[in-house]
């Protein structure tokens, strides 16, 4: 019999050689568990921090168990026999001759307070197992912590999976002006904590900072933030700067191939700690896991079936053997509104990919799919239009990257081509909805280079329509033009669907019309697009051309027949349930409100715009809303809002190339700029007069190689600013104002654009009368007053009675009014009057 247990050591745990990094929240939750558990097992991928965070655990714990903690290291055992022996050989107990090693546990630990760490059980499961069922019903103050690749199984057990290190939010540092902020978020992550505190011993010279941090945190989250590849990385900084390393990861494998020389052998290399894990699989697991390699990020349980079924692996085998992976921690299983998807760890799927590899299936897995992707996404696609748009908006978010990769598959030999034609086609409205404009583009036109001239002749004019909308929307309008036309002489269907590609052909050749300036023929083709609509009684193409048609009445100064067309469509889009389409003819109401001078009106009905676009994420749809919402603030004199608004607006259309619309930000933004400083003295009017000049010229160039023009109705006024500006600088400092804009990178334009009017300190420079007129858009103190008057409900000749003046005089001030403020009504000057303050000032009102 051993010594009493009071004269023994408390506990064999090892002493750590290195820092242990976050993991303050699992240290506590585990513990909760194992107050409420005698069985607690961590599970998870291997290198993913399990026994770390065990020997964490038990060393937090060691004063609770008056018997002492005790490791039972299981990795370096081959058979299951060996586990008993195991524990007795981590007690300090000697085995006796005749008695099995069960029982003199049993003895030993039935009347004593103690935790068990069992450490890497993965692969003696059952013995494991085995252990914990004769234990733990004996031995009633006992408590097992187990670590494992899969759970035991044993009744009572609590399987908690080990998270990997919290990451960092991706590309904090788009803002260079935050570094600091910038710097304090990637502190935060306990990955890269992690990596920092083992590069201070790789390379004791490094220190994280705003630059290279952007590379350790790319470096993190594409190792997942499992502890062992973030250490092995971090290793790497002997011989490697942070960005050479995240530049490399692609070789992960070769790069991370060699860690401590003291570190077990399963953790030395990644290549060697999936090796562990990858040899305790069957032989159906194996060839489920290399052939899950194809998926790019995440799959359903359908896509698995239809894709990794075939030759060796059954359908019906595929979920079970699934289950199996989740079980042993090579897959991740993520549930979100109630569907479930599962994935691999980026450095799993490398793994998993060599092994595909190996076994000679890419090419036939990769086929099974493409071909799932296209019958999935053609199905996918029909649905984006009706009331569950939103949730099958969500749906292809979540397979996009699939879509990619399947997509780049079918580029890779000339037999695919037809296949990729028709998957790029399916995802085509996907792209519009998302803003994915240049990207889809770009697989379109592949697709349709790849496919030649006459070849698919079904999928051809969608894939041609799919490609100039982009096109369109992105203010190409020789390319929409030339595609459109394409597809329209291409056309020779005579069925429904060939009436309404070539009715969607016209549609594209109108809005060019329309943007480029032609505005005689845009009806013609509208029209005749109308009428194949009607014939066929196609609703969404009649809601849509009507919605068109409003818009080429708007821009041509036709408001009341705009209005007609315009309130046609949204009854038709709202009893089609079509919440994108609906957002559209919602934001063209609001631009022809606003057009009005209805300004309430015009706010209600772009927010309701707003709303439903942000609800989709609908991009360029956002884009749109945010800029008439700014228009909206611009016209009523409210310049901190609608440069808030405008920029948005600028940041979304610069990300997805919308030239045409980053023209039209620009020119609010300048003329904004003229309005401010209007009340300014006359050094500091010209110096931001010379900053509107410099915009207004960058707006022009971006509009002349897109032979994009302005509305007629909006361009009286337009040269009519630019003219007054062009007096008010002289022609000299106006021509180099000008030449300076042209030249600018589009990134100084937009900051300029975007800037106040004038500095704090420009402000401080004014006197009491200066600063009051800025304050009140440039108005004189008796037109403040008359404004306040107006607020009160005072008629013309109540105020003159008031201000002791004629009622001509107050007719003149209230025409100066809405000169200034750019109003056209009473109503929208009391508004402003309270809004301002101005109505509840007594010395305003006289």
């Amino acid at each position: 019999m051993p010594a009493p247990h009071e004269s023994r050591p408390a506990d064999n745990l090892p002493a750590s050689l290195s820092s242990f990094v976050g993991r303050q929240q699992e240290m506590a939750d585990v513990q909760t568990l194992l107050s409420a558990h005698r069985l607690v097992t961590l599970t998870g991928p291997g290198g993913g921090g399990k026994t770390r965070l065990a020997l964490a655990v038990a060393g937090a714990l060691r004063g609770s168990y008056p018997d002492g903690v005790w490791l039972v290291e299981l990795a370096p055992l081959a058979a299951e026999t060996l586990v008993p022996q195991a524990v007795t050989s981590a007690l300090g107990l000697r085995e006796e001759a005749g008695r099995p090693v069960g029982d003199l546990l049993v003895h030993h630990l039935r009347a004593r307070s103690a935790l068990l760490l069992l450490d890497n059980c993965e692969h003696l499961v059952a013995a494991c197992a085995a252990l914990a069922a004769s234990l733990l019903p004996a031995c009633p103050d006992i408590r097992l912590l187990a670590t494992s690749r899969e759970p035991l199984g044993v009744p009572g057990e609590a399987v908690w999976v080990v998270p990997p290190l919290t990451l960092p939010e991706p590309q904090p540092w788009r803002s260079p002006s935050h570094k600091q902020e910038s710097l304090a978020a990637y502190r935060r992550s306990e990955a890269i904590q992690l990596f920092v505190a083992r590069a201070a011993t790789a390379s004791p010279g490094f220190r994280l900072t705003a630059e290279n941090g952007m590379y350790v945190a790319e470096i993190c989250r594409r190792l997942d933030g499992l502890p062992l590849a973030v250490e092995l990385a971090a290793a790497r900084l002997r011989a490697f700067s942070a960005r050479q390393i995240a530049e490399r990861l692609g070789d992960r494998f070769r790069l991370l191939g060699s860690g401590p020389r003291a570190a077990p052998a399963r953790h030395q290399t990644l290549t060697a700690t999936l090796d562990w894990s990858y040899e305790l699989l069957t032989v159906e697991e194996k060839q489920l896991l290399g052939r899950l390699a194809v998926f790019a990020d995440g799959w359903t349980l359908e896509a698995a079936g239809a894709v990794c079924a075939g030759e060796t692996i059954r359908p019906g085998a595929v979920i079970p053997l699934l289950s199996d992976l989740v079980d042993k921690s090579l897959v991740v299983v993520d549930a979100a509104a109630g569907r479930h998807r599962y994935r691999l760890l980026d450095t799993v799927r490398h793994y998993a990919s060599r092994k595909l590899a190996e076994a000679g299936e890419v090419a036939a897995v990769h086929d099974r799919h493409l071909s799932h992707f296209i019958q999935w996404a053609e199905m996918a696609t029909e649905r984006l239009s009706g009331p569950a748009q939103q949730e099958w908006l969500e749906r292809f978010e979540a397979e996009h990257d699939n879509l990619r990769a399947a997509h780049d598959w079918s580029q890779g030999a000339a037999d695919r081509a037809g296949a990729g034609l028709r998957l790029a086609v399916a995802c085509g409205f996907f792209w519009r909805l998302r803003g994915y404009l240049s990207e889809g583009r770009e697989r379109l036109g592949r697709s349709l280079d790849q496919a030649g001239a006459g070849g698919h002749g079904k999928a051809r004019a969608p894939a041609l329509l799919r490609a100039a909308h982009l096109a369109y929307l992105q203010s190409d309008y020789d390319d929409c033009r030339w595609l459109a036309q394409a597809a329209l002489d291409g056309n020779r269907q005579l069925d429904a669907e060939g009436r309404i590609e070539r009715a969607q052909a016209l549609d594209l050749l109108a809005k060019v019309a329309i943007e480029t300036g032609d505005y005689e023929r845009a009806p013609d083709h509208l029209n005749d697009a109308l009428h194949i609509y009607q014939e066929l009684d196609y609703g969404r193409g009649i809601a849509n051309t009507l919605m068109q048609l409003g818009g080429w009445a708007m821009r041509r100064g036709d408001y009341e027949q705009a209005d007609a067309y315009l309130a046609r469509s949204l009854t038709y889009y709202r009893d089609l349930t079509e919440p994108f389409l609906t957002g559209s003819v919602l934001s063209a109401l609001g631009e022809l409100a606003l057009r009005r001078g209805r300004y309430d009106l015009a706010v209600d009905r772009l927010g309701e715009s707003l709303a439903l676009r942000r609800s989709l994420d609908d991009r360029l749809g956002i884009a749109a809303s945010l800029g008439s919402l700014a228009w909206a603030a611009l016209l009523q004199a409210d310049y901190p809002r609608m440069r808030l608004l405008l920029g948005e607006s600028l940041a979304i259309r610069t990300d997805i190339g919308d030239q045409g619309g980053i023209a039209w930000c620009l020119e609010k933004a300048a003329e904004a700029l003229i309005l401010e400083a209007s009340a300014l003295p006359a050094v500091l009017r010209r110096r931001v007069g010379a900053r509107a000049a410099r915009v207004f010229a960058a707006a022009a160039g971006l509009r002349a190689p897109l032979h994009s023009v302005m509305d007629p109705s909006d361009r009286p006024a337009y040269e009519l600013i630019v003219q007054a500006l062009r007096a008010d600088l002289g022609e000299a400092r106006f021509a180099a104002a000008w030449g300076e804009g042209g030249a600018l990178p589009l990134s100084d334009v937009v900051e300029a654009a975007l800037a106040p009017a004038f500095s704090p300190e420009d402000k401080a420079r004014l006197s009491q009368a200066q600063a009051d007129r800025l304050k009140y858009g440039g108005l004189s103190p008796r037109e403040r007053q008359t404004a306040a008057l107006i607020a009160q409900g005072k008629s013309n000749r109540a105020i003159a009675e008031i201000l002791v003046v004629r009622e001509k005089t107050v007719e003149t001030y209230v025409t100066r009014i809405l000169n200034k403020l750019g109003f056209d009504s009473r109503v929208q000057i009391a508004t402003w009057a309270v809004t301002t303050g101005l109505a509840g000032s007594d010395d305003d009102a006289g």
